[in-house]
């Protein structure tokens, strides 16, 4: 079957439909040029959707609030799985993979990230661990009351399936887990919002404890770019206190950008990206 790149809007999303699919990718780009990304990322997702992966753009959403997006994003999953399988089905595709349970070990879900996108990943691996532990558990003394609370009402009615990350692998490029400076592209604004005591929530520190505190992240693999200086601190703190060591790990030529393109991209970064796939 004849297999046409194009992407649908589903849901709160953009969906390439893969006619006969070997798994499912699941992207989340960086603020601003996340929010397009069938735009800016265009070239390396349609090499993604080339070896066989039906692809699921989530855009980019700006807020000082992370915990609320990243649950959001989990939490229509499921409803728009329903509405791919049945959008497959209608054109005659292949739609088993939509009907099966994400998290069992056998199936190919994979998350991709770029930049900012990276840390909504990073907190939905650390509430993967909420289906066998208590919130205190996972968060233990790395937020305030405030968090504690605004995760608890965010799950109201919500099936701890529905926001694991088991068994699903992720690929971080250029991971930059940033404060309010990457929410507010004007050095001299943020600078002023944080004198107003107004910050992302979580913190770097916030996020940085919950990380180390943690015994996931096994799963995964690490893109850097050897110009890049917005992810350097990330990338170089992820790669000393990560619980695991990446299951895949590469330095590419390039910048903090390199995975935007659309016509044309990085070749590098697509061969690298596709070999991370088949390898985690």
């Amino acid at each position: 079957m004849q297999s046409t790149f194009k992407f649908l809007p589903l849901q709160s999303s953009w969906v390439a439909i893969h006619p006969q699919p070997i798994g499912v990718v699941q992207f989340i780009g960086g603020a601003f040029f996340g929010t397009f990304p069938t735009v800016f990322y265009r070239y390396l997702l349609q090499k993604v959707y080339d070896q066989g992966y039906t692809i699921i753009a989530l855009p980019y959403r700006f807020t000082f609030r992370h915990w609320s997006v990243a649950i959001g994003l989990v939490r229509e999953q499921r409803a728009l799985r329903v509405t791919i399988r049945d959008e497959a089905q209608r054109r005659g595709y292949a739609y088993k993979i939509y009907e099966e349970d994400p998290t069992s070990a056998d199936k190919n879900y994979v998350w991709i990230g770029h930049s900012l996108g990276n840390k909504y990943i990073a907190l939905l691996e650390l509430l993967t661990d909420l289906e066998t532990k208590s919130e205190q558990d996972v968060l233990g003394d790395c937020v305030g009351a405030d968090q504690y609370q605004e995760i608890e009402d965010r799950l109201q009615n919500v099936d701890f399936k529905d926001i694991s990350l088991l068994n699903q692998p992720s690929i971080l490029m250029a991971p930059a887990i940033t404060g309010i400076e990457s929410a507010i592209p004007v050095p001299a604004v943020a600078k002023f919002v944080k004198r107003l005591g107004l910050d992302v929530k979580p913190s770097v520190e916030e996020t940085h404890c919950l990380i180390k505190g943690s015994g996931l992240f096994g799963l995964m693999g690490l893109i850097s770019f050897d110009r890049d200086q917005i992810a350097r601190e990330t990338v170089d703190w992820l790669t000393a206190n990560l619980p695991h060591k990446p299951a895949q790990r590469a330095e590419l030529k390039g910048e903090h950008l390199t995975p935007l393109g659309y016509r044309s991209g990085d070749r590098t970064l697509s061969d690298t990206v596709l070999q991370f796939l088949q390898a985690l």
